[in-house]
C-alpha cells in the first residue's frame, strides 16, 4: 500500500493544487493527493503533500510551526499585500536600519494579526480571496498568531530581507503590511521561501523536475516520520480493538500518540483518562 509524506521544493508561479496534479500523474492510477498547506503562487520552498492513505494525517501536519525568508519592499502598497496584486506607490519617508530594527522588536512574541483579504479563509462558506475578486468588503477579524523569531538578515532602503519561524496561521504578507505601516508608509513582499515545515527543511525537498513515475516512491516519507507525537505499542487483542475503532485501556499520560502494533504503524489515537480513542486508523 503506497502512503506517506512528499516533501516537495515548490516553484515560483504555480499553485500549490498545480504541484498536487503534477505528482498525481506519477503515482498509480487512483492514489490519493493532497498538500498539507497551501503556497501562494509567489512563494517557493517546503511544500509538504500527502499521498494515500497519509492524507487523513494532514491536519496534523497543518498545525505545524513553520520558517521562511521573506523580501519585503517599503513605499508599495498592494490589495493582496504583494506584488502579484495591484500594486500602487505610496508616501514613504526613507527608513534606516536602526529604526527597522526597533519596529521589528514589536512583532516578536505573541500578536494579533488581521489575514490579507486575499486569503483562503472562509467567510460564510466563501474563501475570502473568492469575494475579494468580486469586489466585495472582506472583513476579517484578528487572530493571535506567534512569532518566534524574526532576523534581519539584509536592508537596502527600500528593500528588506527577513527571516520568520512562525506558529502555524501566521501570514507573513499581512506580517510585512505591518511593519511598512509601523514605519508609517507600507510594504508587499517580493519574494517569499517556506525553509522550514517541522522537522522537514528545504535540504529535505525535491524540486518537481527531479521526479519521475521510476523514482517518486523512492522520495516517499512514511506517515508516522513527520508526526512528532510520543509512541504507544499495542498487541494482540488491544491492537485489534484500535483497528476496529475501539478504544484500548492505557496507562499513560493524555494527548495524541502515534500508535503501532507488533510490526507496522497502525495510525494516530488520542488518549483521556486511560483510555486510547482511534483517531485516524491507516490499516484494515
Amino acid at each position: 500500500m503506497l502512503m506517506g509524506f512528499l516533501a516537495i521544493d515548490k516553484p515560483k508561479e504555480i499553485t500549490s493544487a498545480e504541484v498536487v496534479a503534477i505528482v498525481r500523474k506519477f503515482l498509480p492510477k487512483g492514489v490519493k493527493v493532497g498538500h498539507t498547506g497551501t503556497l501562494d503562487p509567489l512563494a517557493t520552498g517546503v511544500l509538504i503533500l500527502a499521498v494515500g492513505r497519509a492524507t487523513r494525517l494532514a491536519e496534523y501536519l497543518l498545525k505545524k510551526d513553520k520558517c521562511y525568508i521573506v523580501k519585503g519592499r517599503l513605499g508599495l502598497s498592494s490589495n493582496t499585500y504583494d506584488v502579484d496584486g495591484e500594486i500602487k506607490e505610496v508616501p514613504c519617508q526613507r527608513v534606516e536600519e536602526g529604526e527597522l530594527r526597533e519596529v521589528l522588536k514589536n512583532f516578536t512574541g505573541e500578536v494579533e494579526q488581521v489575514p490579507p483579504p486575499f486569503s483562503a479563509i472562509r467567510i460564510k462558506g466563501k474563501r475570502a480571496y473568492e469575494l475579494a475578486r468580486r469586489g466585495e468588503k472582506v472583513e476579517l477579524p484578528p487572530r493571535k498568531v506567534t512569532i518566534y523569531s524574526l532576523k534581519l538578515l539584509d536592508f537596502n532602503y527600500p528593500d528588506f530581507t527577513l527571516e520568520v519561524c512562525c506558529s502555524s496561521g501566521t501570514y507573513i504578507r499581512s506580517l510585512v503590511h505591518d511593519i511598512g505601516r509601523a514605519l508609517g508608509c507600507d510594504a508587499v513582499v517580493v519574494e517569499l521561501r517556506r525553509t522550514r515545515v517541522g522537522n522537514v527543511s528545504i535540504e529535505d525537498a525535491v524540486s518537481l523536475g527531479s521526479l519521475t513515475p521510476e523514482n517518486v516512491r523512492e522520495f516517499i516519507l512514511p506517515p508516522d516520520s513527520l508526526l512528532d507525537f510520543p509512541k504507544v505499542s499495542l498487541e494482540g487483542r488491544a491492537e485489534k480493538l484500535f483497528i476496529n475503532g475501539g478504544k484500548v485501556k492505557v496507562n499513560l499520560p493524555d494527548g495524541y500518540y502515534r500508535v503501532y502494533g507488533r510490526d507496522k504503524f497502525l495510525g494516530v489515537g488520542y488518549l483521556k483518562s486511560g483510555l486510547l480513542k482511534p483517531e485516524k486508523v491507516l490499516v484494515g
